[in-house]
């Protein structure tokens, strides 16, 4: 198998240029990182620790105590749609499955699709919270993301189920608190990788009043675009890195020297 090279000083420049994107793909990184780092910092101080009713740190305007209540109390449950080989369809009513659950955002990944005449399960809405519940891995139970833009005619899956609620942004906080880790991993069972609509409302968080509830929701929602707008630049980069790949290492483009 024949190979070829370009001439040494060529291959020296296209070195350059490769170790240029990936500096910029790791500062991008890096970047990501930081705020995905502050964001933990301030579900950290924002929400009472164990055994306090109120957080270190508070929004101005708000002095109330918090109050424990059960996540049943907050929000309702649907559950997700069960269909077969046959339902599936290449074009037709989405599936969202955990899959298409990636940073706490929706992503499109493996989409499923299903004929709209098998759906007996409710579309899913802005503000809808998805949060895996069944899966062979155990530390994707949980993994959630809220509804931000209109997606009809969509459902979530069999082993996904949504939550709706008055101040989804406020509840969606409370889902990606190390809290509401320990109480996912608590109520695992030995060997079933599932977390029950009933265990999901038995579940006690300290929550605010409803005005605090809103604010904190804002305040994270705008941490969250932020996050997910770094995301999107870092996934950029690694894609313009990948293309370039490909036309300087197969002579496509050839480079100046």
């Amino acid at each position: 198998l024949a190979v070829h090279y370009p001439p040494l000083a060529e291959q020296q420049k296209i070195a350059e240029i490769l170790a240029t994107c990936d500096r910029v793909i790791e500062l991008k990184q890096q970047l990501l990182e930081e705020k995905q780092r502050q964001k933990r910092a301030y579900l950290q101080k924002m929400l009472p620790q164990n055994g306090y009713n109120v957080p270190e740190w508070r929004l101005p305007g708000f002095n109330a105590p918090w109050k424990s209540k059960k996540l049943g109390e907050l929000v309702t449950f649907y559950s997700g749609l069960t269909y077969s080989p046959e339902d599936v369809v290449s074009e037709g009513t989405l599936v969202l499955r955990s899959s298409n659950v990636k940073d706490g955002e929706i992503v499109d990944a493996d989409n499923v699709y299903v004929n709209p005449t098998s759906v007996n399960s409710e579309n899913v809405q802005i503000g809808d919270i998805i949060v895996v519940v069944r899966n062979g891995s155990r530390s994707l139970i949980g993994k959630h993301a809220e509804i931000k833009a209109d997606m009809p005619n969509t459902v979530v899956g069999a082993f996904m189920a949504g939550i709706r609620s008055e101040c989804p942004p406020f509840v969606n906080v409370l889902l990606s608190t190390p809290q509401f880790d320990t109480e996912v991993q608590k109520n695992l069972g030995a060997t079933i990788n599932q977390i029950t609509g009933y265990m999901f409302s038995k579940m006690e968080f300290m929550v605010p009043e409803p005005a605090e509830r809103v604010a904190i929701g804002e305040f994270f929602m705008a941490i969250d675009d932020i996050i997910a707008l770094h995301q999107r630049e870092l996934e950029q980069e690694k894609q313009k890195k990948k293309a370039l790949m490909q036309l300087l290492l197969t002579g496509l483009v050839r480079v100046n020297v």
